[in-house]
């Protein structure tokens, strides 16, 4: 059997918002209203995954991954490639998939190869359906990174208006009087 899901990616292995972060999320844009802490704080958590769902695969995991994958739609066309055609076909895959996201290669996609295409697809079409399965999960990235980011910007200037404050503070803070009738410090007269 294929094992092309073993670590768990695909849309089912990544971890998914709950329903008010998606809901914050669908209508998240910058510069609006600022979430609530507990949102931010679990796009925060989120990110990192999705994050390392959407790199690429090491050339390594990536060769046998493409070779398994390719081995498995070799059998389920009409045009078979023979052995050192598909050996080949495999070194240009690999080439071709060097950017798609670890998420891209589930068991999934293999069904969706296997009923999408009737012949050997060619690598820009393997790669169309590869990315085409990150959709999604792209999307969710990118309002994750953009909700965190604008976080982060409040953040920045929060901290710098309070810098402000306090300088302007130190500057105007009640400074002791001189009187110079009596010669006497007016700030410590206790009278």
């Amino acid at each position: 059997m294929l094992s092309l899901n073993a670590q768990g990616h695909g849309m089912a292995g990544l971890p998914q918002p709950s329903p008010a972060l998606a809901g914050q999320l669908e209508a998240f844009r910058p510069g609006g209203f600022a979430p609530p802490a507990a949102l931010v704080d679990e796009a925060r958590a989120l990110l990192p995954a999705y994050t390392r769902a959407l790199s690429p695969l090491p050339v390594l995991e990536l060769t046998s991954r493409v070779e398994e994958f390719a081995e498995m739609l070799n059998a389920g066309v009409v045009n078979p490639l023979p052995g050192v055609a598909l050996q080949l076909r495999c070194v240009a895959l690999v080439t071709a998939c060097a950017t798609v996201p670890a998420l891209a290669w589930s068991e999934a996609t293999v069904r969706r190869a296997l009923v999408a295409f009737t012949f050997f697809p060619s690598a820009a079409q393997l790669v169309a359906l590869l990315e085409a399965q990150c959709g999604e999960a792209r999307a969710t990235q990118g309002r994750l990174r953009l909700m965190v980011a604008e976080a982060d910007r409040r953040m920045a200037r929060a901290q710098a208006q309070e810098l402000r404050w306090a300088q302007w503070e130190q500057h105007h803070a009640p400074q002791p009087v001189y009187n110079p009738v009596d010669n006497v410090d007016c700030m410590q007269n206790r009278t």
